[in-house]
């Protein structure tokens, strides 16, 4: 058995990120009912994560990157119903398109000013008397995005902001279509994000076999049926 798993990273959960890559991987792979029918198996996994601030490696990348080459390669055991299954498991941080590998999509990971949409409600409109109440201070530092007390020598204008990953959705999104052409048993995408139900739908109709893995399942979501085919949802 052949397979790929394509992680969207930021859609872990903080104790599944602590946990790591190991323990994910193997959290989802021993839920698979094609594990119960193998007795071999390669596994590629790739994660995908704003990797680049510029064209630098942030502190982030650079720390997952530790915990693959500390573990990985590697052979993972796993019970089935009749024995053990083994199965080569090989990871990597996901830098650039599968079907461009030479080429690094760069500027994933971008900060930018403080956010335009956050508020903080007034002290009295909330009926709020205790002096050493945070949200004059709150509001304060918001609106100016940067330390707003008298002497204060920081003049950071980023100590308020926010974060986003540009490119890798698509880029993800564009490898789960590539991986489709190619000789893969099962198709594994570990996010609960909908904006890959597209490519996820788009995979079913083609005959492809497609595992969703949610971070954290819920039970009251609506299953997806695409052309008869059922997409198969599992939770870590």
């Amino acid at each position: 058995m052949k397979m790929a798993i394509c992680i969207d990273y930021d859609n872990l959960h903080k104790p599944q990120k602590a946990a790591g890559i190991m323990s994910v991987i193997s959290s989802a792979l021993i839920k698979m009912p094609e594990i119960l029918e193998s007795s071999l198996g390669t596994c590629e996994v790739r994660l995908y994560g704003g990797w680049f601030e510029g064209e630098n490696l942030t502190k982030l990348s650079q720390d997952v990157s530790v915990n693959i080459q500390d573990e990985f390669p590697t052979i993972l055991k796993l019970p089935t119903a009749t024995g053990m299954c083994k199965i080569s498991v090989t990871v990597e941080l996901a830098f650039s398109l599968l079907e461009e590998p030479s080429h690094h999509l760069f500027n994933t990971y971008r900060k930018k000013g403080k956010p335009h949409n956050l508020r903080v409600e007034k002290q009295a409109n909330i009926g709020c008397s205790t002096p050493t109440c945070p949200l004059p201070m709150a509001r304060k530092l918001l609106e100016k995005g940067f330390c707003p007390s008298d002497g204060c020598a920081h003049s950071d204008k980023h100590i308020v902001y926010r974060h986003e990953q540009k490119l890798v959705d698509t880029m993800l999104t564009c490898d789960l279509i590539y991986l489709a052409a190619q000789q893969y048993d099962c198709l594994i995408i570990i996010s609960a994000d909908d904006d890959f139900l597209p490519p996820i739908r788009t995979l079913l109709l083609r005959g492809s076999k497609v595992i969703r893995v949610h971070p954290r399942l819920n039970i009251g979501s609506q299953p997806v049926n695409v052309a008869g085919r059922k997409l198969i949802e599992i939770g870590l």
